[in-house]
């Protein structure tokens, strides 16, 4: 001991409890704060004679305050300690801090408490770890319950493709519990027809794959693999995900559509060639002649539309229409992208080249043995709303002059171009031949 009465080793040892890395604090056993050390001091952001004048349960937030009167120190008084109880300090000028806080009772001879000692640990990275463990539990919890009432069959392979997890769904679509599947051969368990080793080829792509197959009892299935890599050993070899859709029902509406859209377009056909046959009955020959031309490239663009399903049709497609009618490739050029169009956009363009062919053939460009027609077609802008120009020039035929009046044909392209799907339509006569302009956008919502 030196003169003071404080030893050296006294000296270490309150410096050690002042500074320790995790908050200190000492009660009288009402819960009146006696001593709080420095660490405790900087958490709080407030200064020791702030904090002697106050009770244990002020630190804490309201919730613990009631635990404290009803759990803590009854246990403390009756036991003698407690052991990382969680809860929260109130901070000045910031959030709760998160701690864990174990206490131990000092007791005299006769057995009453003279003090309370507290060691108060700093919890915020086990509690961000716990929030994180909350989390991903809560995840796998939702995941897992959706593969378990999902109804595709949903299973999980080894790299060489034995099954390792079967859910409920695997076992309504092939009658096997999962007991009588595990640790098989995937393709054992579920074979395809024609297609005896599809885990293998499907397993070799090395990224996710899907393709459709037939099951033994006739069921079709869509089936879709994709790997699963361990984060533990991302270089390994990977576990594998199959999930299949049983589609046997959709397939069937598919060939039911099918036939019910090749039926309409023969019947549609049909409808074309009898209203034909009524035109040339009825009308005069030239008027008849120009009428079923016009069902002709109606008839065109129909069944370039139904082969597609009615999604459309391909601006080379219509273009190459245009040229058998005017001849062949020496009478009419084209140079356009290969897009596709819209159906009302495919019906409508169809009609307008159909009308400026047989006008070329009739009174311009085409009457004549040099005449020619050339159409290109350049993009204009950029992004989503770039437009398409088409361009009709001719030359080699006779002058032109422009017209007194506009005609039936003229009308036609600017309705169904111009009002119908949105279109810009411009006419020019020079001298030289008949030029047309036509801006539209391609697929555009608006023209269906």
């Amino acid at each position: 001991m030196t003169a003071e009465g404080v030893g050296p080793r006294d000296r270490v040892a309150a410096d050690l409890v002042h500074d320790a890395p995790c908050g200190i604090a000492v009660t009288d056993p009402d819960g009146r704060l006696q001593y709080v050390n420095s660490t405790l001091e900087r958490w709080l952001g407030r200064e020791a004679t702030e904090l002697l004048s106050l009770r244990l349960t002020d630190l804490f937030t309201p919730a613990l305050r009631l635990f404290y009167e009803t759990h803590m120190a009854p246990m403390m008084r009756l036991q003698g300690h407690v052991r990382e109880i969680s809860c929260r300090l109130q901070v000045a000028g910031g959030p709760p801090r998160p701690v864990l806080l174990s206490g131990v009772g000092r007791f005299d001879a006769a057995g009453a408490a003279t003090r309370f000692d507290y060691t108060i640990f700093d919890a915020r990275e086990r509690h961000r770890y716990e929030e994180e463990l909350r989390n991903a539990t809560r995840e796998a919890d939702e995941l897992a319950a959706i593969v378990r009432s999902s109804p595709n069959a949903i299973l999980r392979t080894d790299p060489a493709g034995r099954i390792t997890n079967w859910n409920p769904g695997a076992e309504r679509q092939f009658g096997h519990p999962a007991s009588s599947v595990l640790e098989r051969a995937v393709a054992d368990v579920i074979p395809f027809e024609g297609m005896t080793d599809w885990f293998r080829q499907a397993r070799d792509a090395r990224a996710e794959t899907t393709f459709e197959a037939r099951y033994a009892t006739g069921s079709e299935f869509e089936v879709t693999l994709a790997p699963i890599f361990r984060r533990d050993q991302p270089h390994a070899r990977p576990d594998w995900s199959v999930v299949l859709r049983d589609v046997t029902e959709r397939k069937a509406a598919e060939r039911r559509l099918e036939v019910m859209v090749g039926e309409m377009r023969h019947r549609v056909n049909n409808v074309l060639t009898m209203v034909s046959g009524i035109a040339r009955q009825t009308l005069p020959v030239d008027h008849g002649q120009v009428f079923i031309a016009r069902l002709q490239a109606l008839a065109q663009a129909n069944d370039a539309l139904s082969r597609s399903e009615w999604t459309g049709a391909g601006l080379r497609q219509l273009l190459d229409f245009a040229k058998r009618e005017a001849g062949g490739g020496d009478r009419f050029r084209y140079a356009a992208p290969d897009i596709e169009l819209s159906a009302r956009q495919a019906t409508a363009l169809s009609m307008a080249l159909h009308e400026m062919v047989t006008n070329a053939l009739k009174y311009g460009a085409l009457s004549r043995p040099a005449g020619q027609v050339e159409v290109r077609c350049d993009w204009e802008g950029q992004g989503p709303e770039r437009r398409l120009r088409i361009g009709w020039v001719e030359c080699g035929g006779p002058e032109v002059s422009p017209p007194t009046r506009e005609g039936f044909g003229t009308r036609m392209i600017r309705l169904v171009l111009g009002m119908d799907l949105g279109g810009e339509v411009r006419f020019d006569y020079p001298r030289e031949g008949f030029r047309c302009q036509i801006v539209l956008i391609p697929g555009d919502r608006s023209s269906g």
